[in-house]
């Protein structure tokens, strides 16, 4: 007799804590890195080029210099995430129209991409969401708070939360002299 293998896939951190909305690709961007082992998601400008074009954004002309601004983009946003620190990486040329009292980028390369998730992050900091999207205090992972008093500090109890849960317990059942 065989024993069955567990078909069960790991657990994403970005479900079921997903941003509502727009704010959506802000998290997805956001979590285009892996901050625990330093894998990156967008590696080329093609598959960041492609990224873009599955999440709605078009993305014509995208160089290494694309790339690069994307990824420095990314590190920006994610700091301001953490700690509300800007960075003039998070500039972005933006128009207003009138029509609908929306921001919106104009053009079709890397740099119009980024000014779409800028008018996305401006427009959740008008209304209150911002502070509702955060970065795990273990993994650095983007998750979206659904708590009720807006506390929430890891991604998911099932892994960062019980990892740090372990830690601080094995921390005390470890003899001072050890540590």
């Amino acid at each position: 007799m065989q024993t069955p293998v567990s078909r069960k896939r790991p657990p994403r951190y970005d479900l079921p804590k997903a941003a509502p909305g727009p704010l959506r690709l802000v998290q997805l961007f956001l979590n285009t890195t892996d901050h625990e082992s330093g894998r990156e998601l967008l590696p080329t400008p093609d598959v960041l080029r492609a990224w873009f074009g599955e999440h709605g954004v078009t993305v014509e002309r995208a160089g290494p210099a694309g790339l690069g601004r994307a990824h420095e983009f990314r590190e920006a946003l994610h700091a301001f995430l953490v700690s509300g620190r800007t960075d003039p990486a998070l500039r972005a040329r933006l128009t207003v129209d009138l029509a609908t009292g929306t921001l919106q980028s104009e053009g079709s390369d890397v740099d119009a991409a980024l000014g779409t998730l800028v008018a996305i992050v401006y427009d959740a900091i008008r209304d209150g969401s911002w502070e509702r999207l955060k970065a795990c205090r273990n993994c650095g992972w983007a998750f979206w708070d659904e708590s009720r008093n807006r506390s929430a500090a890891w991604c998911s109890m099932q892994l960062c939360g019980n990892r740090l849960k372990v830690r601080r317990h094995r921390a005390k059942l470890t003899p001072r002299s050890s540590r």
